[in-house]
């Protein structure tokens, strides 16, 4: 049997894998497609062991780019039934690379593992404006997984500032909120006087416009931000 085992959750796909070997039994094989020819892959996945298990072979087709992978298909089709075989990459495969293209000439199942997101930008602002101190930075540590950028976290902590704010001085945009965010705005708004929330503006004003210039690390960029709000 051939899989096709793709996308960036390359853990997930491993543990795939190793289910499937769990399956099969025998000894798995991982090569690299540079490192072995069509002829030598097709020599590997028709010999069994000494016990007659048939082949379990890992392939990975990662970085392989615009490679003529014409002749690997070719003898891949070719190979026994009673081998498995797994062709896997630590990317998602487009609709244009040979493997999917061909996936049913080769009677292949395919398996995408895709990387989802863990963070959610709004659950930190949140924690930040709770001065829940603890889950403000695990939200953040999940934005930094994420490959989130403090110059897209900053932006949305202005926006939090505002909800407050506009609770705060009861300004006319407020009443025109939906419930929802109006009752956080509130909620939030009790927790800082008139003269932090100025405070906090003009210090994380300060803060953006350094950045901006190079004087700030983007790396301390969030934390010291989020420190500005939490002691005030």
């Amino acid at each position: 049997m051939i899989y096709i085992v793709h996308g960036e959750d390359i853990s997930k796909s491993r543990i795939m894998i190793q289910n499937q070997q769990n399956k099969c039994g025998g000894t798995r094989q991982e090569m690299s497609i540079s490192s072995v020819t069509p002829e030598g892959l097709y020599e590997i996945c028709c010999s069994n062991d000494l016990f007659g298990t048939p082949p379990f072979v890992v392939l990975d087709i990662s970085g392989t780019g615009r490679a003529s992978l014409e002749p690997y298909i070719e003898k891949i089709e070719r190979i026994p039934e009673q081998t498995t075989l797994i062709i896997l990459s630590n990317k998602q495969l487009t609709k244009t690379n040979a493997f999917i293209k061909n996936a049913g000439r080769l009677k292949a199942k395919l398996n995408l593992n895709e990387l989802k997101p863990q963070s959610n930008i709004f659950k930190f602002v949140d924690a930040v404006f709770y001065k829940q101190r603890e889950n403000a930075y695990l939200e953040l540590s999940k934005l930094i997984n994420d490959s989130v950028s403090s110059f897209e976290i900053i932006p949305m902590m202005f926006y939090g500032l505002r909800n407050v704010s506009t609770s705060k001085f009861n300004s006319p945009s407020y009443n025109k909120s939906s419930g929802f965010i109006k009752n956080k705005a509130r909620s939030q708004s009790l927790l800082f006087s008139e003269q932090q929330l100025i405070h906090i503006y003009e210090e994380l004003r300060k803060l953006d416009m350094k950045s901006k210039i190079g004087e700030i690390d983007e790396d301390v960029l969030v934390p010291m931000a989020v420190e500005i709000v939490l002691n005030s």
